[in-house]
C-alpha cells in the first residue's frame, strides 16, 4: 500500500500537493538468505516542481520521509 503525505509548496499560492513515497523510493526487493547490503539511502533532500504552479518547488527532506515511512 503506497503511503502518501502533503506538502506545501514554497509559491506564492502555497499549494499543497500530494507526494507519494512509493514513487519518490522506489520498489524495495527482499533476498531470502544472507543479507546483502545493497539498499538505497534515502536522500538528504528532494526538490519536486509544484503540480499545481510553475513558480513553486515542493521540498521533501530526509526526515519528514523517515517520519511518514513507518
Amino acid at each position: 500500500m503506497a503511503k502518501i503525505i502533503k506538502v506545501q509548496c514554497t509559491g506564492s499560492g502555497q499549494h499543497v500537493n500530494e507526494i507519494d513515497l512509493d514513487s519518490i523510493l522506489g520498489a524495495t526487493v527482499v533476498l531470502h538468505g544472507t543479507p546483502i547490503d545493497t539498499g538505497r539511502p534515502i536522500p538528504e533532500r528532494i526538490v519536486r516542481r509544484c503540480d499545481v504552479c510553475s513558480e513553486g518547488r515542493v521540498i521533501l527532506t530526509r526526515e519528514m520521509i523517515e517520519e511518514n515511512l513507518y
